[in-house]
């Protein structure tokens, strides 16, 4: 989306990335050669499409919410080894969209990168939704995104625009038995409102990207931090559909509460080294319906 000024209203949604073990402290110069999966982020959602989600507004009501869509862009992927040094991932190749919808029967969604060089790292970083330098920026570093965005990730009134994150469903309180349309959808608004979200996780233990192994990084998505991130009474309100309603102090919570949902849960340090394509044939021949994002 080139040169883009994104425009959207309210909303929201969830993510996390990857994970491991070893002594080196340097990145090696040397890339992974190949289609080598240099590791494997599995962003683990505590709830699936269609299950319910119990919570207590302020008045001390019971807040149901049911999901019938979840799914948000990630960008602007970093690792940091742990001499200090940085390696980013270009959007045509790191870029992720992470759909509930396209997750196994545990809610997990598997994403894969390549091409990052071989060495010991600490940190990762990557962005919810897309920055505005991203966005106005040069339309070759976007073709990535831009493709991930075809999947109803750009407002309908201004297709030159992302949606960061998406949420849809249905919500019925204590106090009404007709359930409430539920759609969040978090972008920019104007020079008012900055909808994307840096997201930036520590490993407890170094992630080591090498030619032999292809690591995974477990994280978890609690998608009731989003509603309510710490106890009962601190409900974050919406106001029914996205493009009619909803204020921007909502619209800040939602975006603050996704990027907090977000955490490492465990690592798999020393996992068998796997090859895009051998994964691209394997999701393409389950025939269940799912599929996962992968980068190319």
């Amino acid at each position: 989306m080139y040169n883009l000024k994104k425009t959207a209203l309210l909303a929201f949604t969830a993510i996390t990335l990857f994970s491991c073990n070893n002594d080196d402290d340097n990145i090696d110069d040397k890339k992974s050669e190949g289609t080598h999966v240099s590791a494997v982020v599995k962003f683990d959602h505590s709830l699936r499409l269609g299950e319910l989600l119990t919570l207590k507004d302020k008045e001390n009501q019971d807040q149901s919410i049911k999901l019938t869509k979840l799914k948000y862009i990630i960008s602007d992927v970093k690792v940091t080894a742990t001499d200090g040094s940085e390696y980013e991932i270009p959007n045509n190749v790191g870029a992720q969209l992470v759909d509930l919808d396209h997750s196994d029967d545990n809610g997990i969604v598997k994403t894969y990168f390549t091409g990052i060089p071989n060495g010991s790292y600490k940190k990762i970083t990557f962005t919810v939704g897309v920055s505005k330098e991203v966005a106005e920026g040069a339309a070759e570093a976007q073709e990535r995104l831009m493709e991930l965005a075809e999947a109803d990730m750009h407002w309908d009134w201004n297709p030159n625009s992302y949606i960061f994150s998406k949420i849809e469903g249905s919500n019925t309180n204590t106090a009404s038995t007709t359930p409430t349309n539920l759609q969040i959808h978090i972008g920019d608004k104007g020079e008012n409102f900055v909808g994307s979200r840096v997201v930036n996780l520590e490993f407890p233990e170094n992630l080591t990207v090498a030619t032999k192994i292809s690591p995974s990084v477990h994280l978890k998505v609690f998608i009731e931090k989003i509603f309510n991130p710490n106890e009962p009474g601190q409900f974050v309100p919406f106001d029914g559909v996205a493009a009619h309603g909803g204020s921007d102090e909502n619209a800040i919570n939602y975006a603050d509460n996704f990027a907090n949902s977000i955490v490492i849960d465990h690592l798999h340090a020393n996992e068998e080294a796997i090859n895009l394509e051998d994964v691209e044939e394997h999701d393409h021949s389950e025939g269940d319906g799912h599929s996962h994002n992968h980068t190319h």
